[in-house]
């Protein structure tokens, strides 16, 4: 394959560390992955916004063909070239009429990963608005110098589960809002200041969230492990993902969540964990 952006728009993604919107998905794939996560949540009784962080696709392995997607490839080839590796995945799922927010935040903050070939693609599952809290970034911040962050305020909608939050003002009248149909998706640089108001409409706000990686780049934390998913590794920084054989797996679960103080007990599954359940438990 190869990759899908014209020059104009990857020297765009350069100067702005993004691009929106993005043909990706079609409406009818997106309705129907929508309906398979949330009958995953039902067959499970699991809340999806909950179990599907952090490499959702190995708790799911029917969201596989996604991350592996030529269209998605395509893209993500055009800014990191053409070998790629996918880091992690993410249901973002705000609930109708709901106080849940995106705190702004740099990913590269808490991603620890040099050099800075790491994008995310954002798949809208559901129209994304200004109404239901569709993301927004401020263009050009991923040049920035790394930005300081401190814990959100106890009680807070934060839906980052680190609970933490960019630690400088952000001029929000010159954020964009990533406005994207179903199916279409967003591509952004992890160092980019972004976040996401409350969904304010009455259906549910849902989107696909795939990290990808060029394999020369080294992580210096505990999640080290990625998936092949385009071209070739030739440097092995990242250990290769386990393969799921079915849905929630147990050693599955267990591999995804450990970096984050261990599977996340049975009791949170339905609920968002306490704020500090996280942060008691970083290095």
């Amino acid at each position: 394959m190869s990759a899908s952006l014209s020059e104009a728009q990857v020297e765009q993604y350069r100067r702005e560390g993004f691009l929106a919107p993005l043909p990706g998905l079609t409406a009818a794939e997106a309705d129907h992955l929508r309906a398979m996560v949330e009958d995953f949540g039902r067959r499970n009784n699991v809340h999806e916004p909950i179990v599907l962080r952090n490499k959702a696709h190995l708790k799911m392995p029917s969201l596989m063909p996604v991350i592996r997607d030529d269209r998605v490839l395509d893209v993500v080839e055009g800014v990191l070239g053409p070998d790629i590796l996918c880091w992690g995945s993410s249901l973002f799922i705000k609930e109708a009429n709901a106080a849940e927010y995106v705190a702004w935040h740099q990913d590269s903050y808490y991603w620890d990963m040099t050099p800075d070939d790491v994008c995310v693609v954002w798949i809208a599952l559901i129209e994304s608005t200004e109404e239901n809290g569709a993301m927004r970034v401020v263009p050009g911040s991923h040049k920035w110098k790394p930005a300081p962050h401190r814990a959100s305020p106890d009680g807070s909608g934060n839906m980052l589960f680190t609970y933490e939050e960019i630690a400088v003002d952000i001029d929000e009248s010159q954020s964009v809002a990533c406005l994207l149909k179903p199916g279409e998706m967003s591509v952004h640089h992890m160092s980019i200041v972004h976040g996401s108001p409350p969904n304010r409409s009455t259906d549910r706000r849902m989107g696909y969230s795939i990290t990808y990686v060029a394999p020369h780049v080294r992580h210096g934390g505990k999640r080290n492990s990625a998936m092949l998913v385009r071209g070739e590794d030739r440097y092995g920084y990242f250990a290769a993902d386990p393969m799921p054989e079915r849905e929630m797996q147990p050693e599955i679960c267990a591999f995804v969540d450990a970096p984050f103080g261990g599977g996340i007990p049975v009791r949170f599954r339905k609920e968002r964990p306490p704020q500090d359940f996280y942060r008691a438990r970083a290095s």
